[in-house]
């Protein structure tokens, strides 16, 4: 149940409340066909709803401790009985729309994983250069990568003419950890390196972030 919100209502009434409404759709026949409910397994959960509706009434006309504990224990038997019906016959019920999956407090199953989302434009970048370190340069994705993003891509050209679109980058390579990084030859050295980032997930992938410049030391 992590991640979301119990259907079981924690406060008593509001579950006596649903119980009745299960009750009343666990009885009908017409309903137990219709959704393939078994007899027999409707019974037993209906068996465990009157039983600590008995001890309720109880402890209502005699509210003693042990009537109390009687109470309360039942009640946990009672709500155990309506989490298993829901799981094994209502949840995943092919049966049954979500719409009367809803009506008895049940939130269906997604039948599909949630697609995942895929970030609008490619990540904001810096580049790392150092004199000790002729020709080499690396390119850092900053800040974390959203959720679902498997790698960044990049794409790269080495140019004395100005690059200002992404599909002008003749040269692409991936990276899912920072730094890419690339050493160029003494004869691209003064030259600028113009790069572009963009996130890929496995529904596909962003837009390409602005293109950047470096001069490669």
């Amino acid at each position: 149940m992590s991640g979301r919100v119990d259907w079981v209502p924690t406060q008593e009434e509001k579950l006596v409340e649903l119980i009745a409404d299960w009750r009343v759709k666990l009885s009908n026949h017409a309903l137990r066909t219709a959704y393939g409910w078994p007899a027999d397994e409707c019974t037993q959960t209906e068996d465990a709803f009157t039983t600590f509706l008995d001890a309720r009434t109880v402890y209502r006309t005699t509210p003693t401790k042990a009537n109390r504990i009687e109470k309360d224990e039942l009640r946990k038997d009672a709500i155990d009985a309506m989490r298993k019906f829901a799981r094994e016959r209502i949840r995943n019920n092919g049966k049954m729309n979500d719409g009367q999956k809803q009506e008895m407090g049940v939130t269906a199953s997604d039948r599909e994983p949630s697609p995942v989302p895929i970030p609008d434009a490619g990540p904001d970048s810096e580049a790392l250069i150092s004199a000790r370190e002729p020709g080499v340069i690396k390119i850092r994705y900053l800040g974390a990568k959203p959720y679902g993003v498997d790698r960044i891509e990049i794409a790269w050209t080495v140019s004395h003419t100005p690059i200002d679109s992404p599909e002008l980058l003749t040269h692409n390579g991936t990276f899912s950890r920072n730094p890419w990084e690339r050493t160029f030859s003494a004869a691209e050295r003064a030259k600028k390196l113009y790069y572009s980032l963009r996130y890929l997930t496995k529904g596909g992938e962003s837009h390409w972030s602005d293109v950047r410049e470096v001069v490669i030391p």
